[in-house]
C-alpha cells in the first residue's frame, strides 16, 4: 500500500464512481467478447488449495506480502494478503477498487494480477513476483547511468501510465519504491506496482484527497482539486531525481517540502546539472510546471524529442519483429472454446520467460504507446517489411474483445511460441481451472463461472457443444484434448 505523507483534510469527499469488481460490461449475446479480466474472479476456497505460501517479502499493518507457489505451474507469485473486517464497508470497497483497476490495466510494464482469494480475515490478491528490486537500487549499483538510461527508464514508466490515462486511471502514489524489475537480468522489464490509492477518474471529474509521498506529490493536491496531471508532475520528480541524485523541492519537514512544492521555483543549480543536455532540463520544466493546466500531459511527454531520442537507443531485432507480425497474420481460432483456453493460457499460466522478445515487439510497433496497437500501427508495421497482409483481417482474427485495438493480451495470444505455450501440461492445467468441482469433467456451469462476464448462457451452451462429442452435456479431458487439436497442430506434449 502506498505510504501517505500528506496533511488531513476535512469534510472533503472523492466525488468519483468506482468500476464494480466482479463484473464487466454487458455483451451482446450474438457475439463472444473476450477479456482476460473475466478470468480474474474472487475465490472463497482456502488459498492453500491451489498456493503454497513461503517467504514474507514485507509487512505492515495492513497485511503482508510473500512468495507463493502455483501448485499446478510451480511458478512463483506475489501473494499480497491485506487484513480486513467484514463490518467495514469502506475498507472492503477500497481493496474492491484496487483489484478492478488491476482488472482494467493489461501493459508489459504494469503488474499482473492472477486471481484473488477471501476468506472472513484476509484478501489475498495474487500478482507477478517481481524479483529484481527497486528503480533506484538498480541504478545506484550500477557503474555507468546516463541520459539515455534514464530516458529508456522513464520511457517504460511513461508508456504505463499513458495506459492507465487512457483507461481513466490516476495512480496518485507514483515514487520509485514502487517501480520494480521484474528479475535481475540487466534487460529486464520495469513494472509499475501497488494502485492502492488509485482511482477511476473519467475527464470531468475531479479528485480532493490529499494523499501521496510528500517528495512526489504535485502542488495542486495540496491548494485545490486534482486530476490525472499529478501523476506527471510525481514523474518529473522522478527523472528530476535520476539525473541528479537530489529531489527538486527539499526541505527539514513535511511543511517546509510542501512550502517549496508550491511556491519555489524549480532551479538546476547544482553542479550535478553541469553535465546534463538542456533538452532534458527543457523536459523537466515541462514536467514540473506548477500550473496542471500547461503541464504536460502525459502524451507530450511520451513524444518529446529528448525521451524518444534517448530512450529507443536498444531496439528490437528486425527479423524478431517481422517474424511476430508473420504470427499475428496467421493467428486463427476455429471455436470459441479455443479462443478462451488460448487466452487463458496466456494470461494465467504462462511467465515472462515466454514472453521476453514479444514485449520489444510489442512496444515498437505500438508507436503512441498507449498500449494498444491500432489498424494505423499494424499497416505502418506491414508496409516496413512490405507484407502482403490486411490489416483489418488481423484485427478480426486477435481482436477478442472487439474494442477495434489489439491490446497486450491479444498480442501474446497471437504471437507467442505455441508449441510451447499450448502443450497437453498448459492444457490440463486450464482443464483443471474449469472443472471447480475436481469431478473430471466441465459441465455448463462450471464454463459459465470461469468466464465470468463474457458469455450469456446461449454462447457458454454452444462452446459445451463444440467439444462434447458423446453429447452428455459435459466436457471430459479427452473431448477437451481432442477439440483443441482438432484446429490446431501445434498442441504436443511440451512442458
Amino acid at each position: 500500500m502506498g505510504n501517505c505523507c500528506a496533511p488531513v483534510r476535512t469534510n472533503e469527499v472523492e466525488n468519483v464512481s468506482t468500476k464494480d469488481l466482479l463484473t464487466s460490461s454487458v455483451h451482446d449475446s450474438k457475439t463472444f467478447v473476450l477479456n482476460p479480466a473475466d478470468f480474474i474472479q474472487i475465490s472463497t476456497l482456502p488459498i492453500t488449495k491451489d498456493y503454497e505460501l513461503g517467504e514474507t517479502l514485507g509487512s505492515g499493518s495492513f497485511g503482508e506480502v510473500c512468495i507463493g507457489t502455483h501448485l499446478p505451474t510451480g511458478m512463483k507469485r506475489a501473494v499480497k494478503a491485506i487484513y480486513i473486517n467484514e463490518s467495514n464497508q469502506k475498507e472492503i470497497d477500497k481493496l474492491s477498487k484496487e483489484v478492478s483497476i488491476l482488472k482494467a490495466l493489461d501493459h508489459p510494464n504494469i503488474i499482473r494480477i492472477f486471481e484473488v482469494f477471501r476468506n472472513q480475515s484476509k484478501l489475498y490478491i495474487i500478482t507477478e513476483l517481481c524479483t529484481g528490486g527497486e528503480l533506484f537500487e538498480r541504478i545506484q549499483k550500477s557503474r555507468r547511468f546516463g541520459e539515455n538510461q534514464a530516458a529508456k527508464y522513464m520511457l517504460d514508466i511513461v508508456s504505463a501510465i499513458m495506459h492507465c490515462h487512457n483507461q481513466d486511471i490516476v495512480h496518485r502514489d507514483l515514487k520509485p519504491e514502487n517501480l520494480l524489475f521484474e528479475s535481475n537480468d540487466p534487460d529486464a522489464k520495469l513494472k509499475l506496482i501497488d494502485f492502492g490509492t488509485s482511482r477511476f477518474v473519467p475527464p470531468e471529474k475531479r479528485l480532493s484527497k490529499a494523499i501521496g509521498t510528500c517528495y512526489y506529490m504535485a502542488p495542486e493536491i495540496l491548494t485545490s482539486t486534482y486530476n490525472k496531471q499529478i501523476d506527471v508532475w510525481s514523474l518529473g520528480v522522478i527523472l528530476f531525481i535520476m539525473l541528479s541524485g537530489h529531489v527538486p523541492f527539499a526541505g527539514k519537514n513535511d511543511q517546509e517540502i510542501f512550502a517549496r512544492i508550491k511556491g519555489a521555483p524549480l532551479t538546476f543549480g547544482h553542479q550535478s546539472w553541469q553535465h546534463v543536455t538542456e533538452e532534458a532540463k527543457i523536459l523537466l520544466r515541462k514536467m514540473l510546471d506548477k500550473n496542471p493546466n500547461t503541464r504536460y500531459t502525459i502524451e507530450q511527454v511520451f513524444n518529446d524529442n529528448w525521451l524518444q531520442t534517448r530512450g529507443l537507443s536498444k531496439v528490437p531485432d528486425k527479423e524478431l519483429e517481422a517474424e511476430s507480425l508473420q504470427r499475428l497474420s496467421c493467428f486463427r481460432t476455429h471455436s470459441k472454446l479455443q479462443t478462451a483456453i488460448y487466452v487463458f493460457i496466456v494470461s494465467q499460466l504462462l511467465d515472462n520467460s515466454h514472453f521476453d522478445k514479444l514485449r520489444e515487439v510489442f512496444m515498437s510497433v505500438d508507436k503512441n504507446g498507449d498500449g494498444f496497437l491500432s489498424t494505423d500501427e499494424i499497416m505502418k508495421a506491414v508496409e516496413h517489411f512490405d507484407f502482403r497482409i490486411n490489416p483489418q483481417e488481423i484485427l478480426k482474427q486477435c481482436d477478442t474483445d472487439k474494442n477495434g485495438l489489439i491490446n497486450y493480451s491479444e498480442f501474446l495470444t497471437a504471437t507467442v511460441n505455441k508449441t510451447k505455450a499450448y502443450c497437453r501440461i498448459n492444457l490440463k492445467n486450464a482443464f483443471k481451472r474449469f472443472d471447480k468441482n475436481d469431478d473430471g469433467q466441465i459441465d455448463i456451469e462450471e464454463l459459465r463461472e470461469s468466464l465470468g462476464a463474457s458469455a450469456c448462457e446461449s454462447i457458454v451452451k454452444k462452446m459445451i457443444d463444440e467439444a462434447d462429442a458423446n453429447k452428455d452435456g459435459k466436457i471430459d479431458f479427452d473431448e477437451f484434448v481432442e477439440h483443441m487439436n482438432k484446429y490446431s497442430q501445434e498442441i504436443s506434449e511440451n512442458v
